[in-house]
């Protein structure tokens, strides 16, 4: 059954869109993040049949988790960021209040001090970005939308807009400096790794060329934050924490990237984590939602076929 608040908010995407593609039968945030399985971790939607868990995977609302011998997991919860041990022989289900153990033993161990933010309210916002929208575009072949805002750095310097044709090429302006980008015509990407940049706020926009002239150039600048180097250091730091926590994880490192604004590596941990993990199709909106903040309409278009198709 949904509750309330989930009946307001597919109301209000139902009327934001007008048409929907396919939607899950039941919508419902994440409550927790199974990770580091070990040994024999088995999961189930219904408490009979049951499938094997061999990397991470979001819980949602009377999920149900087991271990056999020799086996455990950890549990992080969405609410508030602790983490739970699950030891071997252990099973437990997920009601609307938490995590309720069946038997065995649930420890916990600690906590992540909210690095990765409130993935409760990103998935709902992500959900709305799944949303494949019907309309026949009328805007020009050639217009070119970036970013609204983003954040790099010295470690994560990278810019990524779609290419709009193999006709054209790109000027990259920052502030009052402007770099010239020739695009690579089998990629429906450019990808530009920004020198270094005075840290703080800076504006940006770019304008699509063709032979070499100006051909195309947005009426709104975007904003770009490079970060000094000792905000960097502090995120390395804070980026080691969730490492440590789960060293093979691109979905958790995803995800605390873009709490951070640095959204096209946020894009290339989820990314990865989907080339391994392709079967956690629930979590693909937070991908969709990255495409989206980028702009890159061909990739999230994309991704929403492949997201409703696995319905």
């Amino acid at each position: 059954m949904h509750n309330h608040l989930i009946n307001v908010l597919l109301a209000s995407i139902i009327v934001e869109f007008a048409f929907l593609s396919p939607v899950m039968a039941e919508i419902q945030a994440p409550q927790f993040l199974l990770f580091k399985p070990k040994g024999q971790v088995q999961y189930s939607c219904d408490g009979q049949h049951w499938s094997a868990v061999t990397r991470n995977k979001f819980l949602f609302q009377n999920d149900h988790i087991q271990t056999g011998k020799d086996s455990s997991c950890m549990l992080l919860a969405q609410k508030d960021s602790t983490i739970q041990s699950m030891s071997e022989n252990s099973s437990m289900i997920i009601n609307k209040n938490g995590l309720v153990k069946k038997n065995g033993v649930i420890t916990k161990t600690g906590s992540v001090n909210y690095l990765l933010g409130n993935i409760n309210k990103k998935y709902f916002k992500a959900l709305r970005c799944s949303v494949l929208r019907r309309s026949a575009s009328t805007s020009p072949s050639y217009q070119l939308k970036t970013a609204k805002k983003i954040t790099v750095s010295s470690k994560y310097p990278d810019l990524v807009w779609q290419h709009v044709g193999p006709e054209y090429s790109y000027r990259l302006n920052i502030d009052s400096h402007s770099f010239d980008i020739t695009a690579d015509n089998n990629a429906s990407t450019v990808r530009f790794s920004l020198p270094a940049l005075k840290s703080g706020c800076h504006k940006y926009f770019v304008t699509v060329l063709k032979d070499g002239n100006p051909f195309y150039e947005p009426s709104k600048k975007r904003k770009l934050y490079f970060m000094s180097e000792k905000e960097q250091a502090q995120l390395l730091n804070q980026k080691k924490a969730i490492e440590e926590i789960d060293p093979e994880n691109g979905f958790l490192l995803g995800n605390f990237l873009e709490e951070k604004g640095l959204i096209v590596a946020a894009m290339d941990y989820y990314r990865h984590f989907f080339e391994r993990n392709p079967e956690e199709n629930q979590m693909r909106p937070f991908l969709i939602k990255v495409y989206s903040d980028l702009r890159l309409s061909q990739l999230k278009k994309a991704e929403i076929n492949r997201y409703n198709a696995i319905q």
